[in-house]
């Protein structure tokens, strides 16, 4: 069980270091953006976590009701800004 939290641990500490710049022609340049990044690190998270009250309850129910939830929540955290933030 602690080798789970260390990896977890170890996995929220690492970031995404690219150091690409967002070209302002590019199709997608909002998944440059620092603010996007940051906001996937967060996404990252919260799948981290919903990994471990999988692990910790592992019933159907559970799993596609947070998988459900987890998935929801990702797509609107990582929509809920434009380009510019």
């Amino acid at each position: 069980m602690w080798f789970v939290v260390l990896v977890a641990w170890n996995v929220l500490k690492i970031g995404l270091s690219s150091g690409a710049e967002p070209d302002p022609k590019h199709g997608s340049r909002r998944r440059l953006c620092d603010g996007y990044r940051r906001r996937r690190r967060q996404v990252k998270s919260f799948w981290i976590v919903a990994g471990l009250v999988v692990m910790i309850e592992p019933v159907l129910p559970v799993l596609v009701g947070v998988t459900l939830f987890t998935t929801f929540l990702s797509f609107m955290y990582l929509d809920e800004a434009g380009p510019n933030s």
